[in-house]
């Protein structure tokens, strides 16, 4: 199998009046199918997968692998709290040309690291195309360590990289230092991508590469060349506006953001999320005014 490197964008699933709005996001894909990314990711975080419904999420993936027409490859986020429903999850999608899944770890039971050993285990034998480990402790209520998922990748040779947001940066140095050679890690906290990069990280997942794409990618090119001061400089054109896109819950700001671009019809989110305050919605014009100009 290729090795899992670059960026690759969880992209947001659009709404419009309530229903999932298919024409924006043929829009998205389209416009992002040319920017050098490695791939999308479908139904993640950033696309709001817990309340999206289930045929609604295999109706965007459907949508999602006619648009980009095999000019990127396409990721799904499949995970829950039931290693029996993940598993069922992950067959589902079987019968659709999608790249490989990102499962994130069971959140709100707080398995042990046995049992997460052997949730991965299980639902990664539902197929043979490769699976990424999201490990995102302060959403999950649980932390993946390294020796569990060392021993996951051991067990099932598709886990072939891992989402790192775990914001611990201790844990993030030693997963970079010992991680074998066949296990990706891609960072997914974004203010950490070039340090992650510039200590040995493959890549990200990255929320904020809805914007200013090609820097980001410029990034993670210019590391994989060793090319510092060129990744060093373009990222500092970036950086500054990552605390923002965070400032209020993901992905209401990208969101707005799309919106202002015009690459959404609307900044909807479905609830419990609803819209950026005004306060930082006038920063994110700022922002999207200089993306602009630049």
């Amino acid at each position: 199998m290729t090795k899992l490197e670059g960026v690759y964008l969880p992209l947001v699933t659009p709404f419009y009046e309530g229903a999932v709005d298919m024409e924006s996001l043929r829009r998205l894909v389209e416009h992002y199918s040319d920017f050098g990314l490695a791939g999308l990711i479908m139904m993640g975080t950033t696309g709001e997968s817990p309340t999206v419904e289930a045929d609604e999420q295999r109706a965007v993936v459907t949508e999602t692998l006619q648009a980009v027409a095999g000019a990127l490859p396409v990721y799904v986020g499949v995970g829950g709290n039931s290693t029996r429903h993940v598993a069922a999850g992950i067959a589902s999608y079987e019968s659709l040309d999608v790249a490989g899944y990102l499962v994130v770890t069971p959140y709100y039971n707080r398995p042990p690291q046995d049992g997460l050993v052997e949730h991965y285990r299980v639902v990664a034998g539902e197929t043979d195309r490769p699976v990424i480990v999201y490990n995102v402790p302060y959403r999950t209520g649980v932390n993946l360590s390294n020796d569990a998922l060392f021993e996951i990748a051991a067990a099932a040779p598709n886990v072939r990289a891992v989402k790192d947001s775990t914001g611990n940066l201790m844990q993030s140095l030693d997963l970079l230092h010992r991680a074998p050679s066949e296990l990706s890690v891609l960072t997914g906290e974004d203010p950490m991508f070039f340090t992650s990069l510039a200590n040995g990280a493959a890549g990200g997942i990255l929320a904020s590469a809805h914007l200013a794409t090609r820097t980001f990618v410029e990034v993670a090119d210019a590391v994989a060349k060793q090319e510092l001061v060129r990744a060093r400089t373009a990222w500092r054109t970036i950086s500054p506006m990552i605390p923002s896109l965070f400032g209020e819950s993901n992905p209401m700001p990208l969101k707005y953001c799309l919106w202002r671009q015009g690459l959404l019809r609307s900044p909807e989110c479905r609830l419990p999320l609803t819209r950026v305050s005004a306060g930082l919605a006038a920063t994110l014009d700022e922002l999207t005014e200089r993306l602009a100009t630049a």
